[in-house]
């Protein structure tokens, strides 16, 4: 009987540890997957003429056409010449989404006049407010080595911060109805 008891504790004793050390494994394998699942993700950020306005968790190598579906879409509002669907997304950056009629008159049938960031000419610059004619040529000598392909990018322009970005990305397009 004591042999059978014995037997009986050791068995009960094997199958509590090996119960507890199968549990571990399984969480230091989930903790690992979900570790390397998170590696990949990237958090970026999506404002104006989108419907679920807000900051996304997308996996890396997506692009701004994902990030805007995974907030539901553009508005019909939005400027299809103010963003570029194929730029590829960058950790923790901001999205927005221009609009092609003034937000603040919900009656205005005239669109926004805007201009190219990427063809225009100083001058042409220049007829939009915050562009002044130091930020306009700087404008223009930024496109000698690299193409506008974020609206967010016109803060890499010398003379150009937060504020005028501000001021100016209702008021800007990447390109033209004939690109």
């Amino acid at each position: 009987m004591k042999m059978i008891l014995i037997v009986v504790v050791v068995t009960m004793v094997a199958l509590v540890g090996f119960g507890v050390a199968s549990k571990a494994h399984s969480a230091i394998t989930t903790s690992n997957t979900t570790s390397m699942a998170t590696d990949n993700l990237i958090s970026v950020a999506i404002s104006g003429c989108i419907n679920k306005p807000g900051t996304y968790k997308l996996t890396l190598g997506k692009s701004l056409i994902d990030l805007i579906t995974a907030a539901g879409g553009v508005t019909t509002n939005a400027d299809s010449l103010a963003y570029n669907p194929n730029h590829l997304l960058v950790a923790k950056d901001e999205y927005y989404i221009a609009p092609i009629y003034d937000n603040s008159n919900t009656c205005s049938t005239d669109p926004i006049l805007k201009v190219n960031v990427n063809t225009a000419s100083a001058d042409s610059l220049q007829t939009i407010a915050g562009f002044s004619k130091s930020v306009s040529a700087a404008v223009v000598s930024y496109r000698a080595t690299a193409t506008f392909d974020t609206l967010e990018q016109i803060k890499e322009v010398k003379g150009c911060g937060q504020a005028t970005y501000i001021t100016v990305r209702d008021k800007i397009t990447l390109r033209d109805y004939a690109d």
